[in-house]
């Protein structure tokens, strides 16, 4: 097992921590960009390898999340877009302008509401997640996310063993 970690392998893991903000830049940043760091230096250390393998699995656990969440509002949405409009058909310009009135698009405003909030809060935990990680991977410290799914299992020392001496004695 690694003794010590070196200064640029924690540079390493904490920049693959920060570059999931590659989002605000192209689309799916916050995925390709960690990737493709991590399949290039996973090699050099286990300290690089466990950080990568953390950072991809809480974006993906994060894009999961959201997603939920959007495909759990679009029923309700659909619903209150309808019992507003008072009619179960379509929705025609004299449906859009009651929609003006509060106390029929009540429920639209909170449905909206809510879930516009619990996207705030995913996008808020996924903020301080990644900062906290990368700083503590700057540290030379393991961090674990919170709300993480392990799609990528961290790797322990007994688990870089060859098949020839992980191989049962007869």
């Amino acid at each position: 097992m690694e003794t010590s970690i070196k200064t640029n392998q924690k540079n390493i893991a904490a920049f693959i921590h920060l570059s999931v903000f590659t989002q605000f830049i192209f689309p799916l940043g916050n995925f390709i960009a960690p990737l493709l760091i991590w399949l290039a230096l996973k090699r050099d250390s286990l300290f690089i390898d466990n950080h990568g393998r953390r950072a991809l699995n809480f974006q993906m656990s994060m894009f999961i999340y959201a997603i939920a969440l959007i495909l759990i509002a679009i029923p309700f949405l659909v619903w209150q877009g309808l019992v507003a409009s008072g009619e179960m058909g379509y929705i025609s310009e004299e449906t859009f302008e009651n929609l003006v009135f509060p106390g029929q698009a009540s429920g639209l405003i909170i449905t909206v509401f809510v879930f516009g909030i619990l996207l705030l809060a995913l996008f808020i935990i996924t903020l301080f997640s990644v900062i906290s990680a990368a700083v503590s991977a700057s540290n030379g410290e393991a961090y674990k996310y919170p709300l993480c799914i392990n799609f990528l299992k961290t790797l322990k020392v007994s688990d870089q063993e060859t098949p020839s001496d992980s191989s049962p004695e007869v």
